[in-house]
């Protein structure tokens, strides 16, 4: 994947002063993680490129929270002064989502006149008159619907009509812009791909300081193979599980593999498999990590591991390269073109490939050097301007 490298010094196209741009909010309130981060960031840079312009941020109000159980407040967040909150109890009404309910409401009723509104999360609004944009993240569920639970099925199964409502399509990456012209019949010109950004945060930095933040405040103090994101069965940890067991065993390893996110709907299977594995002593399960610690993990990690069976982009992938950390990664969709050479891979479901790579990115010291400069440098391709301005873009031409 090669991010457009004319964007800085570039004046951004403008829509009329004073454009009013809607986007979709509900990530920030229920757990979506690496959606909720590209909303986000997505916002925040998009604030910041055009300050002349008023971003909505479409949500559900208190109420409607409470009764949905959705998280986290959006209070926390801390927002640009051209970006405000309308959070509606109609929501779902609005949407369809996330109630299996009919889009009776118009958005309008929420938001009132806006220029545009972008669908950050499959979801599309009722909207007449309003040119609508679309992001799809991955039609992982589309290829392999066992990797998924009913109710995200059923949402993924509705990006064919927001695909058919919206005047153009941003994917994340070029094997999810195949995906939705191959899946989902869009027209080619439709479809643009905008690689995600990669947090500033995210830097190398003193692995001794990380080491012992990490064993102070989590109570990892032996030396760790990481993996970041949501247990869920995409994630292909119950095989990480087993080949980081056997890699242990066959180069005598001292070190522990920690899962750090949240609980998905498969981490039942996953405790299950370390049990049998004979590893609960060597598996830790962290939960949800804040940013604080999420830098911290990746810095003092000695390998990051991700052997997913299928990435639409691959964020924690891209920080772990950012942060130095050296990164196996799977070759499966989006992976290769986020990693580029400065990540070794292996196919997700080769188990003695896996368990040997393992083996090699703790044990093999050149290899490591090369992965410890290569990963920053690949990593400052991927920032949040630079998807900010190919965003605007998008919607400019949705305009035309």
């Amino acid at each position: 994947m090669s991010p457009d490298r004319s964007v800085h010094g570039r004046t951004p196209p403008g829509l009329r002063p004073g454009a009013r741009i809607a986007l979709d909010g509900l990530p920030l309130q229920v757990r979506s993680a690496g959606i909720a981060r590209y909303t986000r960031a997505l916002v925040g840079a998009m604030a910041r490129l055009r300050p002349d312009a008023r971003f909505l941020l479409l949500g559900l109000s208190q109420l409607a929270r409470t009764v949905l159980r959705a998280v986290p407040p959006d209070a926390e967040l801390a927002l640009p002064t051209n970006v405000e909150w309308r959070r509606s109890s109609l929501y779902p009404l609005i949407t369809g989502y996330p109630l299996p309910l009919p889009r009776i409401v118009p958005l309008r009723a929420a938001t009132g006149r806006v220029d545009l509104f972008h669908a950050t999360n499959y979801a599309m609004p009722r909207a007449p008159g309003v040119p609508l944009v679309v992001t799809v993240h991955d039609l992982a569920l589309l290829r392999h619907p066992d990797l998924g639970t009913p109710a995200l099925r059923r949402l993924v199964a509705r990006t064919a009509y927001s695909v058919r409502e919206a005047r153009r399509v941003i994917a994340d990456s070029e094997a999810t812009r195949r995906d939705v012209i191959e899946l989902l019949g869009a027209a080619p010109g439709q479809v643009r791909t905008v690689p995600l950004g990669c947090d500033a945060l995210f830097t190398p930095g003193d692995a001794g300081a990380a080491r012992r933040a990490v064993a102070r405040h989590l109570g990892i103090a032996a030396p760790y193979v990481l993996h970041v994101g949501t247990i869920e069965p995409r994630k292909n940890l119950e095989r990480l599980v087993v080949a980081f067991g056997r890699a242990r065993r066959e180069y005598r390893l001292p070190h522990v593999l920690v899962l750090a996110g949240a609980p998905g709907w498969g981490i039942e299977a996953v405790r299950a498999r370390i049990a049998r594995e004979g590893l609960a002593d060597v598996v830790r399960l962290t939960g949800p990590v804040s940013g604080d610690q999420l830098l911290v993990l990746y810095r003092a990690a000695v390998l990051f591991a991700f052997p997913s069976l299928y990435e639409g982009f691959g964020l924690p992938a891209l920080e772990a390269m950012a942060c130095g950390t050296p990164v196996l990664s799977s070759n499966a969709a989006a992976l290769p073109e986020v990693v580029g050479e400065a990540a070794l891979m292996v196919d997700p479901c080769d188990d003695d490939a896996l368990a040997a790579a393992i083996g090699r990115g703790i044990s093999d010291s050149a290899l490591r050097q090369h992965l410890q400069r290569a990963g920053p440098a690949r990593a400052v391709r991927f920032t949040w301007e630079r998807c900010a301005v190919a965003t605007w873009a998008v919607y400019e031409d949705a305009l035309r």
